[in-house]
Parts: structure tokens; sequence; C-alpha cells
């Protein structure tokens, strides 16, 4: 459900207590505080003048952790709870206490370990209510990254490699194969994050012993679910606490090497951020969201669906004077964001369980099983094949009786209609019907003679079995692979290794005998004759077998066809031989070119980049030969 008005980013200004205070005596700090939610900075055009500005919350160096995180992050956790995203960001030039915000120190802790604390506490609070029925159940998981020189880095489990950045299809942001631990107390989030704290990339710098050198994001997932009858309800919010590497004057800081290369990286997504933010405040149509990994992070925070705050942290002293001024004024520029929550549920309807089938009460299926063990006669019927069928048998045995009453009634009525008829018109169509009448009881009769010679012969089915050593063995007949030659025109079968058996009749075997009298296409040559022996009458039965044989010519042939098209055929051509593709083509014309005509056909053996194997296969393939 969306807010029908959009939610601004809140920003809020800290000021960091003076790190040296007897190196700036006798001046007075750049900015001053005017109430809790202003402050000034003088004009460095003018010194006469000051600039003012106007905030949510002003800071200044003597508050606490405490009165940070009341102030500026705990009105945003009731959004997180209740299926919306929040942000909360530590912003500001590099030494300023971006990363002491966020995370604080054991005795003072900071940001990120009061918000888990705050999260856990709410949630073992409603649990008593969750235990009466209708109430909502947490599920927290968090994951924890960091975006060092434009690449995503895993601080929970270090992968060794950046992770990517993906959109689904509702255009959420989202990093595939990042790492998700889920937490159900604080002391369970601790063991995951304390370590995983210490994998974030620091150097020293001259103006900062424990410099950030990369931006750092923990995500933090909250699901509530609740059944309501047949409805079940499942809310989704996510915190994004985000501490962003501080802006660095590489002739304050002296970078040199990889530190300079690190602060490149760290401003150049910094000023992205920035013309992020213009382009918001302008209303432009495009928005370079794209243009840097920090962005494309911060694109729901930023513009989005997100309520957002951003902590900016800003150093007193003069000799900051700039970096000061230049964040103030990106923080006053960053608070005309608005950004449109939504609240994130999902309602499903639990399905009902399909209806169970009643079973039987016992005296029912006693009775079905007496109505099933007695006949029409009230006697006992054996489970037995002529059981089963006899159902068939009377209906066919009372249908007959049937249409034998019919056909007698029809046949009597047609004779009282000839003996009443006055006259003899209409004699032949009576003669007619009578005529059909007696053939239909002709077929009858005939059927009914049908049935009871087949009654009378015995099942082959029920006497012999498959493997019934009485079963009297056929002959059989091997058929070998054959070519069939008509003329001068040929059909080529297949030449297979494994023999086909069949069982041939008696007269399928006259038949080819006769066939093979009046065709000379096919030429037939007669094979070794096998007996096989009947157990039923223990006499031999000699069975003749034939199988076909390739002419010879043909074969020859049809092997000066191959060599032809190896010595003349174009690559084209040579495809067309079985088993020979485009590389293959090519290797055996680039062969023919350098070294001359094949002699033979084996001469693909000589051709290099052709494995043996692979000569074996287009031989094979392309030439005819007979089994053995």
């Amino acid at each position: 459900m969306s807010s029908k008005q959009g939610s601004r980013v809140h920003v809020a200004i800290r000021l960091r207590p003076a790190l040296k205070p007897h190196e700036d005596d006798g001046k007075e700090p750049c900015v001053r505080g005017l109430s809790d939610k202003a402050l000034e900075i003088w004009n460095w055009r003018d010194t006469e003048q000051s600039l003012h500005f106007d905030f949510d919350a002003y800071l200044d160096s003597k508050a606490s952790q405490k009165n940070v995180y009341d102030r500026c992050v705990k009105p945003l956790l009731t959004h997180a709870l209740n299926g919306q995203n929040a942000s909360v960001f530590a912003y500001g030039p590099t030494g300023t206490g971006k990363t002491f915000t966020m995370l604080g120190s054991e005795d003072n802790p900071g940001v990120i370990p009061r918000s888990l604390n705050h999260i856990f506490h709410v949630i073992n609070q409603e649990k008593p209510k969750e235990e009466g029925g209708g109430d909502w159940s947490y599920s927290v998981s968090f994951s924890y990254l960091e975006i060092y020189q434009e690449k995503i880095y895993d601080l929970l489990e270090p992968k060794g490699h950046d992770l990517s950045i993906r959109e689904d299809r509702k255009r959420n942001i989202f990093i595939p194969k990042l790492a998700e631990k889920t937490i159900n107390s604080f002391n369970e989030f601790a063991k995951y994050f304390i370590p995983a704290s210490r994998n974030r990339t620091t150097a020293a710098t001259k103006l900062n012993s424990r410099s950030s050198r990369s931006h750092s994001i923990l995500l933090l997932k909250i699901v509530k679910e609740r059944k309501d009858g047949s409805q079940h309800h499942i809310q989704t919010g996510k915190l994004y606490l985000i501490d962003l590497a501080g802006s660095e004057n590489n002739k304050k800081t002296g970078n040199k090497g990889i530190r300079l290369k690190e602060s490149g990286a760290i401003n150049t997504s910094l000023f992205v951020l920035g013309q992020v933010v213009d382009a918001l405040n302008q209303r432009l149509p495009r928005i370079p969201y794209r243009d840097s990994k920090l962005t494309r992070l911060l694109q729901d925070s930023l513009g989005g669906s997100s309520h957002a705050c951003m902590i900016t942290n800003i150093a007193p002293e003069e000799k900051n004077y700039m970096d000061t001024y230049t964040t103030l004024h990106f923080a006053a520029k960053s608070k005309q964001i608005i950004n449109k929550p939504f609240t994130r549920e999902t309602t499903q309807t639990i399905a009902a369980p399909p209806p169970r089938k009643r079973p039987l009460e016992e005296d029912d299926r006693s009775r079905s099983t007496k109505a099933r063990a007695l006949d029409v006669d009230g006697r006992p019927v054996a489970h037995s094949k002529d059981a089963l069928l006899k159902p068939l048998l009377d209906r066919q045995a009372n249908f007959e009786s049937t249409v034998h009453q019919r056909l007698h009634s029809l046949e009597q009525n047609l004779l009282k209609q000839m003996k009443n008829a006055k006259t003899q018109v209409k004699t032949p169509t009576s003669k007619k019907l009578l005529s059909e009448v007696k053939g239909m009881r002709r077929e009858l009769s005939s059927m009914n003679r049908k049935k009871e010679m087949t009654s009378n012969k015995p099942d082959r089915r029920s006497t012999f079995t498959l493997n019934d050593p009485n079963r009297p063995s056929l002959p059989q007949a091997v058929v070998k692979p054959l070519s069939v030659a008509t003329g001068q025109s040929t059909c080529n079968v297949p030449a297979h290794n494994k023999e086909t058996h069949t069982k041939p009749k008696v007269h399928d075997k006259e038949k080819n005998a006769k066939s093979s009298h009046k065709s000379n296409t096919v030429k037939f040559v007669k094979a070794v004759t096998t007996s096989t022996s009947s157990s039923a009458g223990g006499s031999d039965m000699k069975e003749n077998q034939w199988h076909l044989k390739l002419d010879p010519e043909f074969q020859a042939k049809h092997r000066n066809e191959i060599l032809k098209t190896l010595n003349e055929g174009t690559v084209k051509q040579l495809k067309s031989l079985q088993s020979v593709g485009e590389k293959r083509a090519q290797l055996i014309h680039h062969w023919r070119q350098a070294f001359g005509s094949y002699s033979q056909i084996k001469d693909l053996y000589k051709v290099t980049g052709l494995p043996t194997k692979t000569v074996d296969n287009i031989i094979g393939n392309n030439l005819l030969y007979t089994s053995a």
C-alpha cells in the first residue's frame, strides 16, 4: 500500500569535537550552532557575513551517541518493522567521525548496534501476544558488503572475487551470491558482524590513522508473517545502514600509489552521488544511478521507495573549512529529495485440503464382500475365469433369445399379412421381406455354429506357457544384410553386424521361392541349412535359410565413386559424404592440394588432423560391406 504523500530525506548535521584544541587557541571554530536545527558558517567570500543553514537536526560536539540515535534513526525503525524500507547513511569528509557514528565503541555503541538491539527488543515484546494466535511472527537476516575501488565484496563470507549487481522484474536491486545470515538475537548478530567488520579495507593517512578505504553497507531484512483464517499475510521490510568513505584532498592526505588510486575511486563515486542529487532536485528525465556502484545500491534510498536519513559529519577546525562548506551545501541539496515509500505486503490464500473419501464401514464391507461372493441364485461363485466372464455370457445368451423371438414374431406377422391380403399388388414386397428375415435367421444360426466350434477348441494360451519345456520350438531363419541391384541402379541396405532372427511360415517361404524365379534384380545365395528338433514328434525338421550377397561389381563401382569425390570434389561436395563436415572437408581438400590425388580411400589415414577413429567412421559410413 503506497503512501499518498512522499517522504522527504531527513538530514542531520553532527559536529565533531576538535581533535587538538591547543593548535587552534585563539581561533574560533568555523561552525556555530544557532538552535537544535540551525547553524551558521562564516562566508569565505565576505568575512563580515555568515551563511545560515536549516536542517532537521543539528547535533553539536557535546551530543552523545544515544542522542544521535534517538533523534535520527529510531523513528525510522518503525517503518522497517512494518514492511517498508528505511536507509541511514553517514556522509562527510575524511576524519569527521562517520565510522564512529555508525559503529561506535564497546562502551559507546553507534547506530548499527543500537538499531539491532532495538529491533530484537520490539520482537521479543510481541512474542507473548503471538502465543495467543493471530499476531505477527518475525524472521530477521542480514548481509554485509563493501564497495572498494568500484567493486563489491562480501564481508560476511569473503569469496576472493567481486560480485555483480542485478535488477529483478519488479525493479528491485539485489546482489546474487551475497551471503545472508539469519539471526534470532543481538548476540548472534554480534557473533557474525564483529569478525566481518574486520574484513573491511582500512589504511592510515596523514589526516586519519584508520581511514576507511571503502563504502560499507549493512542490509537488514525483516520478514513478518501472520495467518488470519484462510489468509496468509507477509510483510518484508529492509533497513540499509551505510557508512560512506570520506572525500579526500590528496594534497592534504599525501596519498601516493595505491592510496591515491583508492581516493580517486572514492571521490568519483561521491561525485556521481552529487550528480544524482542534482538530477533529482532538477527533476531531470535521466538519473545517473548506473554511473557508480554506490549510487546503484542507493537508488532506493535517493528518489526511491525508502525512508531515508543522512547523518552529515563535519569538522570544526578552520583548516577544514572548505570541506565543511561543500559538505553543508551537499546536505542542503539532499534534504529536498522526496521519496515515495510503501508497505511491501503480500497476501496468500491458504488452499483448503481436498475432501477425503469416507471409508466404508465394517458392515458395509462385509455386505459388499458377501454380495460379490454369491451368484443370482444365492450360491457361492468360484473365483475363476469362467466366474468372471459369466455375466457377459449370460447377457449374450439373453440377447440371442430375444433376437430369435423378435424374428419369429416378424415372420408370423408377414405370413399373416400375405394370407389376409385381397390383392396381389403387395405380394412381391411381402415376399422380399420374408426372404430377408430367413436370411437373417440363417446368419444367426451360422454364428451360433461358429461360436460352438470356438468354445470346443482348447485354449492354446492356457495349454502352453512361455517357459513350458514341452512347447514345440519353431524353426528360425537368419536374414543377413543385403543390397538390391536393379539393372544399373542400386538400392543400398545398411549393413549391421548383428543378425536378425525371424520365424517364417511355410507358405511365406513358398512365396519367396516363386518370386525369386520371377525377378533377377535380387541375387540370392543359399546358405547352410539348420535343423531343429521337435519335442512332440522327436523327428528332425530341416529348414532352408537364405541370405543376400552384395554384387562385387557394384561394390567396386561405389568405391570408385567415393575415390572420385575425394580427388575431384570441392569442399561442398566433400561435405556430402557421411561423417564429413566443414572442418574435415577442408582438411581432406588441403591435403589433396598439397600432396596430390588419393590413390586409395585408405590414404585418408595420412591426412593431418584426422584421427584414426574419425577415418574409420568415414570409411565405414560411406563404403558397403557384406556381413561375415
